[in-house]
């Protein structure tokens, strides 16, 4: 692998590809990570749910990832940047930190922490994110940039330390994607028009679905996570290098196949289509506001109420709905002031936002 996965040397996708399937995987993405933090909290209890949970973790975060590295494909460490990373991703985390101190003080008589080191749940994709925008610049240009990337990814696993303090452990376990997704999904840009790899994307994930089913309670996601080191995961160190190189490569080729499955023409979407890649251009709102109300629920005797199938049923299908709502306009401009706040400091004239 050489210095052609890197971003700068991939082939510019173009702008009509960014409306459509690129935006409808990301908001997809989206439902899959707050369906699978929602039957979460059914684990213990519905089998379905335990499934569900173990199969969407293997590619939900790996296609995030992958696409959050082809949008920053030109990210710069420049002012510019550094100003993008202080007002989308920090000043946010900021924000939802202190909103699950109090929600978790509230629901769950969690005493806060007060640390903005370690992440609540969930919040450790924003520090992560800006981690990655801050080092893929070093990367471009760099031969065998993604193999050195993964050896980085297995030598983290090495450290009893590394855990979530600024979420170094998963910067550096999902590195090796987000600096493959520029070159990757250009790629399924093009792959996409070709019905053999939408039938291979959808015998993969499959696949996928069907050993998740007959391992049952037998997955170990662990590896899947990369938010500890192997000694945590009571692994020796030739087992964890092993297990990681399989999560590895298991999550990056089950992401590809989400994306090549997704159905959709790539230049002629539906009404439909049109509006799925508009609220995948707003991902950031049902990801950042279904955390509280994760906290929410999980106080509740909803998540144990009922048949644990339909409930494990219903909670998937709240999450549809969740990610439709919070990715309505008037939900959005309502929420804005903690998920986009620099909306509400527009840059002086003349200067770039």
């Amino acid at each position: 692998m050489t210095a052609r996965f890197q971003p700068e040397s991939a082939t510019p996708a173009p702008a009509r590809v960014r409306q459509t399937w690129i935006d409808q995987a990301r908001w997809a993405a989206i439902v899959l990570v707050v369906a699978g933090h929602a039957v979460g909290l059914l684990r213990g209890s519905s089998g379905l749910a335990l499934v569900v949970s173990n199969y969407v973790y293997i590619f939900h975060i790996p296609v995030f990832v992958m696409l959050a590295g082809w949008g920053a494909r030109r990210a710069q460490a420049d002012g510019t940047g550094l100003t993008k990373i202080f007002w989308q991703l920090l000043v946010p985390y900021i924000l939802f930190q202190l909103i699950a101190f109090g929600f978790g003080y509230f629901f769950e008589d969690d005493k806060p922490s007060w640390s903005f080191t370690s992440q609540t749940f969930g919040l450790w994709f924003l520090v992560a994110l800006a981690g990655w925008r801050l080092i893929v610049p070093w990367f471009r240009g760099l031969r065998f940039a993604v193999p050195i990337a993964v050896l980085l990814a297995v030598a983290a696993g090495l450290s009893s330390n590394i855990d979530g303090f600024l979420s170094l452990s998963r910067i550096l376990y999902f590195l090796p994607m987000f600096l493959l997704g520029p070159w990757l999904v250009d790629r399924i840009s093009q792959w996409r028009g070709d019905v053999r790899f939408r039938v291979g994307g959808v015998a993969v994930l499959a696949g996928g679905a069907l050993l998740t089913l007959l391992l049952g309670g037998n997955f170990n996601r662990e590896p899947f996570l990369g938010n500890v080191g192997y000694e945590a995961m009571e692994m020796s160190a030739l087992e964890g290098t092993g297990w990681r190189l399989l999560a590895l490569t298991s999550g990056t080729l089950m992401a590809a196949a989400f994306m090549l499955a997704l159905p959709g023409r790539p230049n002629a979407p539906s009404r439909l289509g049109s509006s799925v890649a508009e609220a995948g251009r707003h991902t950031m709102y049902p990801y950042l506001l279904h955390l509280p109300l994760l906290t929410v629920v999980g106080s509740t005797a909803l998540v144990e109420a009922g048949q644990p199938t339909l409930r494990t049923v219903a909670f998937i299908a709240g999450s549809l709905a969740f990610c439709i709502v919070a990715s309505w306009k008037p939900v959005r401009m309502m929420t804005a002031v903690v998920v986009e706040p620099r909306t509400l400091f527009p840059p002086a004239p003349g200067k770039v936002s």
